[in-house]
C-alpha cells in the first residue's frame, strides 16, 4: 500500500479538486512505480486560516508526504516526486514553490 498525507492551507486547495489531486497522485504512482505496488490512499488535513505562516505571512504552501514501498532508487523517487508536483500545480494552479512533496520508505520509523 502507498499512502500520502496532504496538508493544505484553508482556502488554498478547494474540496472540489481534491479528488482530482488524489487521482493524479495515484496515477503518478502507478505510472512510475507500477500498478503492482498496491492501492494508493490519500488523506487530507487542513490548517485553519491564521495558523500557518511562512516568512511572516499567511502560508499558501501545501505539504504532500508519502510512504512508498521500500527500496525505491533515487532516480525513480525523483521522477515520482516531480510527476506529482507537476500534476499538483496543473490541477490546483499553485506555483511550484507552493507545494512540498516528499516520499519516504514505508518501513522508515524516523
Amino acid at each position: 500500500m502507498i499512502e500520502f498525507d496532504c496538508t493544505v492551507q484553508e482556502g488554498c486547495i478547494p474540496e472540489e479538486i481534491r479528488g482530482d489531486l488524489a487521482q493524479a497522485i495515484a496515477d503518478c504512482c502507478d505510472n512510475v512505480l507500477g500498478s503492482d505496488q498496491g492501492p494508493v490512499e490519500v488523506k487530507w488535513a487542513e490548517i485553519p486560516k491564521g495558523f500557518g505562516f511562512r516568512g511572516g505571512y499567511p502560508s499558501t504552501t501545501s505539504l504532500v508526504r508519502g510512504a512508498i514501498p521500500d527500496g525505491c532508487d533515487k532516480e525513480t523517487r525523483a521522477k515520482l516526486l516531480m510527476a506529482i508536483g507537476d500534476e499538483w500545480c496543473n490541477i490546483s494552479g499553485a506555483a511550484k514553490d507552493e507545494v512540498i512533496i516528499s516520499a519516504r520508505d514505508a518501513s522508515w520509523n524516523g
